[in-house]
C-alpha cells in the first residue's frame, strides 16, 4: 500500500471514530436530562439515564484517546464529562467519607431490601436466610431500620413482628403490607426503631390499594422528625428476562428471541418508569406538607440519574454523596451493578461513615449511616 493511501486510510478511521464521539457525546448530554424529563412525557430519556454508566465510560475512552493522539478532539468528551459532574459524584466517590466524630448525639440508620427474606424472587421461605437476614440486622445496632420486601409466611402480623422486635432488640416496630386485603402471607414494609412512634401512615397512588411507602414521626429527646420507608415501583422481572440479558451478555441469543426478549424488557422498564412517575408525585406531596425534617429510606428502583430521585432528592442530601466512599453500587442480582438504595435527609441533619455492607443474602446491598442533627447557628 503506497503512503499515500495509507494516509487517506488512517485519515478515514479517524472521522469514523470523531462521528461515534459526537453520537456518544451527545448520548451522554441526553442522558443528564434523564433528571429533568417526567417519563410521563416520554421515557426516552429515561432509558438514556439507565445507559448513563456505558455513555460516560465511552466517553472517557474516546478522551483518552484522543489525547494520546494528541488530538484537539478530546474537548468534546472532556466538556461533556464535566457538564455532568454531578451526575458522577451521585455514582462514585472519589475521596473517603466524613468519619463518625466522638462524643456526639449521633445515631445509625440501615435500609435493606431483603429480597422476601429468602434471597429470591419465588418467595420461597429460607430459614437459613431468615436467620443470618435477622442476625445481620441485630448485629449493626442501627437506631433505626428500614425494610423493604419483608415476608412471612402461615402465621399472623402479630406474632411475626413482636418476635422480629424481639430477635432485633427493637422496642417500636411499624409495617404495612403492600397489598391490605393479602391473608395468606405477609410481604410488608417494616420501620423497626429506637425511638417512640409518635404517629403513623402510608403513601400508595389513589385509588390504588398498592402501598408504595409508609413513614413514622419519631420523637428523639425533645425534637421530632419523619422517617419515611419508600420502596417505588419494580421492573417485575421474570426468570426468563434474567436468563435472556445472560444470554445476551454471553452472546447465546438466537434473534427470534432477542427480539421478543427485548420487546419484554423495554415494555416492562417503560411501565415502571411510568408508574415511578406517579408515586413520586405522591411522595413529593407528602414531603411538601410534612411540618418535621425529614429521612427518606429505600429502595428506589431507580439511579441517580432519574426523574424519580431529582425530584424526590430536591431540597435533600444525599447521604452517600456527602459521606460514602467509591461505587455507590447497591443491586446485587443478575442484572449490571446499579445505585438503587438511597438514603435522603433535610439540611436539617449531617451525615457520617456511609457503608454499603458487602453481605449477599439478598439481590440488595445494605446500606448504613451515622446521622446527627446540625447545630443552629
Amino acid at each position: 500500500m503506497s503512503p499515500g493511501a495509507s494516509k487517506r486510510k488512517t485519515g478515514l478511521i479517524s472521522k469514523l471514530l470523531w462521528l461515534i464521539n459526537i453520537f456518544c457525546a451527545f448520548s451522554l448530554l441526553a442522558a443528564y436530562l434523564a433528571s429533568y424529563v417526567n417519563p410521563e412525557i416520554t421515557t426516552f430519556f429515561a432509558f438514556l439515564g439507565l445507559a448513563y454508566p456505558i455513555f460516560f465510560l465511552l466517553n472517557l475512552a474516546f478522551f483518552l484517546f484522543w489525547l494520546i493522539r494528541g488530538r484537539s478532539f478530546l474537548f468534546l468528551s472532556m466538556i461533556v464529562i464535566l457538564i455532568g459532574y454531578n451526575p458522577l459524584i451521585s455514582h462514585v466517590q472519589l475521596f473517603p467519607g466524613r468519619e463518625t466524630p466522638q462524643d456526639t448525639a449521633v445515631f445509625k440508620v440501615l435500609s435493606y431490601n431483603v429480597q422476601n427474606m429468602a434471597n429470591s424472587n419465588a418467595g420461597i421461605e429460607k430459614s437459613g436466610i431468615r436467620r443470618e437476614i435477622v442476625s445481620f440486622i441485630d448485629s449493626q445496632f442501627a437506631d433505626i431500620t428500614c425494610i423493604q420486601e419483608f415476608s412471612a409466611r402461615g402465621r399472623g402480623f402479630t406474632e411475626v413482628f413482636e418476635e422480629m422486635k424481639e430477635l432485633t432488640h427493637y422496642p417500636f416496630c411499624y409495617y404495612e403490607s403492600y397489598y391490605p386485603n393479602k391473608t395468606y402471607r405477609i410481604d410488608a414494609l417494616v420501620i423497626l426503631s429506637r425511638f417512640p412512634i409518635l404517629h403513623s401512615g402510608i403513601l400508595s397512588i389513589p385509588g390504588d390499594i398498592h402501598t408504595l411507602g409508609i413513614y413514622t414521626d419519631l420523637l428523639n429527646g425533645t425534637d421530632t422528625f419523619r422517617l419515611y420507608n419508600l420502596h417505588l415501583e419494580s421492573i417485575r422481572f421474570r426468570n426468563e428476562d434474567y436468563q435472556f440479558v445472560e444470554d445476551v451478555t454471553k452472546g447465546q441469543a438466537e434473534k427470534k428471541d432477542l427480539e421478543e426478549g427485548s420487546k419484554s424488557i423495554l415494555r416492562k422498564l417503560h411501565n415502571a418508569y411510568l408508574i415511578r412517575s406517579k408515586q413520586t408525585g405522591v411522595v413529593e406531596a407528602s414531603l411538601a406538607e410534612c411540618p418535621y425534617p425529614v429521612i427518606i429510606c429505600g429502595d428506589f428502583n431507580d439511579t441517580p440519574l432519574s426523574y424519580a430521585y431529582h425530584k424526590i432528592s430536591s431540597g435533600l442530601e444525599d447521604a452517600f454523596i456527602n459521606s460514602g466512599h467509591g461505587f455507590g453500587n447497591t443491586f446485587t442480582g443478575k442484572l449490571p451493578p446499579l445505585r438503587i438504595d438511597f438514603i435522603l435527609y433535610s439540611p436539617d441533619f449531617q451525615s457520617y461513615d456511609f457503608r454499603i455492607p458487602g453481605i449477599r443474602l439478598s439481590d440488595h446491598f445494605p446500606v448504613t449511616v451515622f446521622i446527627e442533627k446540625r447545630l443552629s447557628d
